[in-house]
């Protein structure tokens, strides 16, 4: 290296410029050419390598770089030479730098992963509660339904027949089946009832009977809402003609006479068409409403029986199995039952079978339909 700087500041020389060598005058290397600097940097010292011995460098005096016009790179810094502890503080003062830096940019990727994790712990907590939740929901709904069977099952016990058999007793009108249970006397029994005194007046008791026999009641029609009556108004010929020739003349007026002014006739038409419709329907669904409270209060039959031994009023809907009912002439038969006893007793059951004829109940034919009219006597039925 030494030799090609010497060689090259001869060559500058020649030409009327100097260089100067590393380690004293500049003139020689600010003037060597590309290919000096290359060279030269080249043998500068790095980073975590042993630096070279130091050039020997041909001094330039001062007047000389000041009468020569040195050209010096501000970007050509010559090395230090440092020592290689020097070096390694350095290197790790930078290392400490760039690590604070990167903890610097990834402060908020750290701060969403907390966020997320914390989104997590909730979610978590929350899904626990819901199921602790859900499990005493759960467990009180399969206890409430242990009750009721068990209530059901100790209810049932109290009455030695069961709702099956009373049914297929009164579906069959067999006397014969009827007088294997003991006829009505051991039927009363089963039931829990007095022939004369009949069933206790105690609410609680009645309300066990309506839950294990059921109540006197039909499932209902359901009702009609006003909507339905819209759309059977509407279902008129004359107001389908109607609405017909509003949309024609709708439409021959907007192409005629414009959106503005041509759309008088056919949207008179059509507000009158509503109008009747609405009527309509509103009075049908009234009239609906009146004729449903009459037939309630039509089938809200009153009738009298025997409970706890006295007579006492009851709608035909509040009767139970077990009660017993005198009957005379006129009344309807509130519930399917089984005669008592009676003197003269007919009954006319062409409202159930369509045939208008007088049919006599006595022990032999006890089995007493529900909606038949007393014709003749009076009596009792359980």
């Amino acid at each position: 290296g030494l030799t090609v700087l010497l060689s090259l500041n001869n060559n500058n020389t020649q030409l009327g410029r100097t260089r100067k060598p590393r380690g004293g005058d500049r003139s020689a290397q600010s003037s060597a050419g590309p290919a000096a600097r290359c060279l030269l940097s080249c043998d500068r010292p790095r980073h975590g390598m042993a630096s070279p011995p130091p050039k020997v460098a041909v001094p330039v005096g001062e007047e000389g770089r000041e009468a020569e016009g040195e050209d010096i790179c501000a970007f050509d810094i010559p090395g230090k030479n440092a020592p290689r502890d020097r070096l390694r503080r350095w290197r790790q003062i930078a290392l400490v730098l760039n690590a604070s830096r990167r903890f610097r940019y990834t402060l908020d990727l750290a701060r969403d992963e907390e966020r997320e994790n914390l989104r997590r712990i909730i979610r978590a907590h929350a899904q626990v509660i819901r199921a602790v939740l859900l499990f005493k929901k759960a467990g009180q709904k399969a206890l409430q339904e242990s009750y009721n069977g068990t209530k059901f099952e100790s209810l049932s016990q109290r009455f030695p027949i069961d709702l099956e058999k009373l049914v297929m007793l009164n579906r069959d009108h067999d006397a014969i089946t009827l007088q294997e249970v003991g006829g009505v006397s051991g039927l009363s029994d089963l039931l829990k009832s007095n022939l004369d005194r009949g069933v206790s007046s105690n609410e609680d008791e009645l309300l066990q009977r309506r839950d294990i026999f059921g109540a006197n009641t039909y499932p209902r029609k359901k009702r009609k809402s006003i909507w339905r009556f819209v759309f059977e108004a509407c279902q008129d010929l004359t107001l389908v003609i109607l609405m017909v020739a509003a949309a024609t003349s709708l439409s021959l007026g907007i192409v005629t006479a414009g959106v503005k002014d041509g759309w008088y006739d056919g949207g008179s038409i059509f507000f009158a068409v509503f109008l009747v419709i609405f009527v309509t329907a509103t009075s049908d669904y009234r009239q609906s409403l009146q004729f449903q409270h009459l037939n309630e209060e039509k089938q809200n039959i009153q009738v009298e029986v025997i409970r706890g031994g006295k007579r006492v009023g009851a709608s035909i809907f509040d009767l139970v199995v077990g009660d017993v009912v005198p009957l005379k002439i006129g009344d309807q038969v509130p519930a399917d039952g089984v005669l008592i006893s009676g003197h003269s007793f007919a009954i006319d059951e062409s409202s159930m079978t369509g045939e208008s004829k007088i049919v006599h109940k006595d022990q032999k034919a006890p089995m007493l339909m529900s909606g038949c009219k007393v014709a003749d006597g009076y009596g009792s039925m359980l």
